[in-house]
């Protein structure tokens, strides 16, 4: 497992996540409210997903069944991850925010349906 660092813009919020290879398993969502962000995302499992600096700072966001829980920085806006509904043991990071990558090509990036109530 590798380790990757990200931040939202101000870098008042900082994580870490492990994973194999951080631009595998992209996806976007279509739940009214990831199509409104546009954000390609990372899944990891909640263990291998740290928050080093600025809970302070996070701001959350719940709707619906109230188990998602998408978390914003309140000082710059950004999105940097939340807790999965369709998997709650799961956390989701902004691939934007990760240090030292590129963006994937649009066309590997996979899709789940956040959209339906399963």
């Amino acid at each position: 497992m590798n380790l990757y660092k990200g931040s939202c813009h101000c870098e008042k919020v900082s994580f870490q996540i492990k994973a194999k290879n951080v631009m595998d398993e992209l996806y976007r969502c279509n739940c009214s409210l990831c199509m409104k962000k546009s954000i390609i995302m990372k899944f990891v499992d909640k263990h291998d997903f740290s928050l080093l600096e600025g809970e302070e700072f996070l701001s959350s966001y719940k709707w619906n069944k109230n188990i998602a829980e998408h978390f914003f920085c309140k000082v710059c806006g950004i999105y940097t991850h939340h807790k999965r509904r369709k998997d709650p043991n799961q956390i989701s990071v902004n691939i934007a925010c990760i240090e030292n990558i590129s963006l994937p090509a649009e066309n590997i990036i996979g899709t789940v349906d956040g959209a339906s109530s399963d």
